[in-house]
């Protein structure tokens, strides 16, 4: 079945490139237009194989590269690691490819040239080795697991075992999918606050670097003695002009401390307690961590994963330490008997709608659809905040900025009032 290329906008403007199978141009249009979006561009892709009725292909050497110039110059401008949204195009594009009934190393041979990640192109081409000289492809995959996520590989050995691979990935992709926007939803929040704050300690900087000194040699001329406010602020750039060498090996050093005691057991439990126990992002984190273990544990049991082994394996995707201990009080109380509910209630991590959900999920036999709803109930939920919290903040970061430039000025004023009364 054909291949196409295609380039096209969802219904917010925001513009999608991917692969899409169909006998013929207007189905594969038709079924991008089910999607929701609108298509800019489509071609039928025409690359070293067509991959019609799976007709041989010629033999694949793992050991032949590109030259520098043959590539793309985005290639060797990609970012050190993948990040969510590759994976997330990754699982749907070999979706597609699969579920067109082509072999899973053609697959890997088309995704390899589609992919423009340079780290995830490499280890594509590795699985794709791997796999033609007859390495499973879940060991393909788990040789590279610098790069490739836990959860996946985990899914794909489980979606191989069950011969339910294509849904696997679709699982795969949607799991990505909704973590991916969750993620911007919090960086587009987020941007503004610290777009703000740069601005206003840039403001700072300059007025006490470059402002306030010029006013000075006219104010010591005059003799006479300028208010607290206005020495403050001319020590604080004297301090910065005379050791800012200094205090950038502190700032740098700082830094390398903090990152040094994140890594330890201690430092990171810390952390990961201030963002839960914070007054404003506190819950936010909360309800964000715990959507992901409801995401997470619902797609590994989709796939066929049991209980425990999933508990595992999300303990060890969960980015919070004390989430991770409540995950193994968790499966030891299952271990002891203990339905999921049981063992979740008597932590004092997870809420207790979650907890509610998934007792019904247990007693209706539908425990995987109760986790994907209350993973959807917490991710809207954090979205509403996270939009109502914005549109709070940006009045008050508005008058941050403008108290910081107030308080500048007045540090100018201050003294030429007091020339005026001179006068």
């Amino acid at each position: 079945m054909p291949i196409f290329l295609y380039r096209a906008r969802d219904w917010k403007g925001t513009e999608k490139e991917g692969i899409v199978s169909g006998s013929e141009p207007q189905e594969a249009a038709r079924e991008l237009q089910e999607q929701g979006l609108f298509i800019v561009s489509l071609r039928e892709y025409r690359g070293w194989h067509k991959f019609q009725d799976q007709a041989p292909v010629r033999p694949y050497d793992s050991k032949q590269g590109s030259s520098f110039l043959s590539r793309p110059l985005k290639f060797y401008l990609g970012k050190a690691r993948p990040g969510t949204r590759d994976f997330m195009v990754f699982c749907r594009q070999f979706a597609a490819l699969t579920g067109a009934g082509i072999t899973l190393f053609n697959s890997l041979r088309l995704l390899e040239e589609q992919t423009e990640h340079n780290v995830l192109r490499e280890k594509i081409k590795d699985v794709a080795s791997r796999v033609e000289r007859g390495h499973s492809l879940a060991e393909s995959f788990r040789v590279n697991s610098d790069v490739f996520p836990s959860l996946l590989i985990n899914m794909i050995e489980a979606g191989e075992a069950g011969g339910v691979f294509d849904a696997v990935l679709e699982r795969l992709a949607l799991h990505f999918e909704k973590q991916y926007d969750l993620e911007q939803k919090i960086r587009s929040a987020t941007f503004y606050p610290k777009f703000i704050a740069c601005a206003a300690m840039a403001a700072v900087i300059f007025m006490v670097v470059a402002v306030l000194p010029a006013f000075t040699g006219i104010f010591e001329n005059m003799g006479m003695e300028m208010p607290a406010l206005t020495r403050l602020l001319i020590f604080a750039g004297n301090m910065i002009l005379s050791y800012w060498h200094i205090l950038f090996i502190i700032f740098i050093a700082a830094v390398f401390y903090c990152k040094r005691l994140l890594k330890t057991n201690q430092g990171r439990r810390f952390y990961d307690r201030l963002r839960l126990n914070s007054p404003v992002f506190g819950p936010i984190n909360r309800k964000i961590v715990t959507a992901r273990f409801c995401r997470t544990l619902s797609t590994l049991l989709g796939s066929g994963t049991a209980m425990l082994p999933s508990l595992d394996l999300v303990k060890e995707i969960m980015d919070n330490s004390i989430c991770g201990e409540n995950i193994a009080r968790t499966k030891e109380g299952i271990v002891r008997g203990q339905p999921l509910a049981r063992a979740l209630a008597a932590g004092s991590f997870f809420p207790p709608l979650v907890v509610e959900m998934v007792s019904v999920g247990e007693q209706t036999g539908n425990l995987e659809g109760m986790l994907t709803s209350a993973a959807g109930f917490l991710e809207a939920e954090v979205s509403y905040i996270i939009d109502r919290l914005s549109s709070l903040l940006e009045p008050l970061l508005i008058l941050f900025m403008a108290g910081i430039i107030a308080l500048i000025a007045l540090s100018v004023l201050l003294p030429m009032f007091e020339v005026y009364q001179m006068i």
